[in-house]
């Protein structure tokens, strides 16, 4: 199953760095999302930040301008070839490779302090074991910040849901220039993944806890930006799906 899910996000390269590179452009949406990533990590600087299923490389670009070390991996050939450009492109050096973010090959036992990842877990294979493994490669006190959604969860959805679903689709492709990937024969694969099946973050919660974590936050029906903006307009409709996690390794 993870050759089929990299292979879909391999296909959505090109369209997903439209949307992130409208973000990175955004000052007022970078100034966000660094609060909250801020928010899940202590105060420490600088730190080695393992950025799991970097996509094009926001949250890495993020955390080097905050002051930070991050390492990217991802399980798609062509996330890590746009992550590792945009890294070039913006003159930093940060390391991007391949991999499976629940078999972490490359990476010793606690020599992280923090994982980051931003709708990554729903997509995972196996993430019950992503969480055990990102405990294996934090250090004690280490941190895991996760941005993540129920999407494709089955729930009903009303007409306002609908109309703003439409509508939002229409600004995306008018101030991003592109469209809604058509999953067509991805979905069954997709409906298939574990956390597509469960309520979340309470799945999440769950699974943390076993994988030895301590919970800090948890912020439901989230999704970051001010309400008067563009990029709510476009992505406000997710609201009620999206969620924000933070916990940490204790001491032993």
């Amino acid at each position: 199953m993870l050759k089929d899910i990299s292979r879909y996000w391999t296909s959505g390269a090109a369209g997903y760095n439209k949307a992130v590179q409208t973000q990175v452009r955004s000052r007022r949406t970078v100034q966000i999302w660094k609060s909250l990533l801020q928010e899940g990590l202590d105060d420490k600087m600088p730190q080695r930040i393992l950025d799991v299923g970097t996509g094009p490389g926001f949250f890495s670009l993020l955390l080097a301008e905050m002051g930070h070390y991050p390492t990217a991996v991802d399980a798609s050939p062509g996330m890590v070839e746009t992550a590792a450009r945009n890294f070039k492109e913006a003159g930093l050096d940060i390391r991007v490779y391949e991999g499976d973010a629940a078999h972490l090959q490359l990476e010793d036992n606690e020599s992280y302090d923090a994982v980051v990842c931003r709708d990554v877990v729903w997509a995972l294979p196996d993430p019950d074991g992503a969480y055990r493994e990102w405990f294996r490669v934090l250090k004690p006190g280490g941190r895991l910040i996760v941005f993540d959604g129920n999407y494709l969860y089955e729930q009903p959805h009303g007409f306002l849901y609908r109309v703003w679903y439409g509508l939002a689709w229409l600004l995306i492709l008018l101030t991003e220039r592109r469209i809604k990937k058509q999953t067509g024969k991805d979905e069954p694969v997709l409906k298939q993944l574990p956390f597509v099946q469960v309520l979340r973050p309470e799945a999440d919660e769950e699974a943390l806890k076993q994988a030895g974590f301590t919970i800090d936050i948890v912020r439901r029906n989230f999704i970051p930006g001010y309400k008067r903006s563009l990029s709510y307009l476009k992505y406000g409709y997710q609201t009620g799906v999206r969620f924000m996690i933070a916990a940490r390794k204790e001491f032993e």
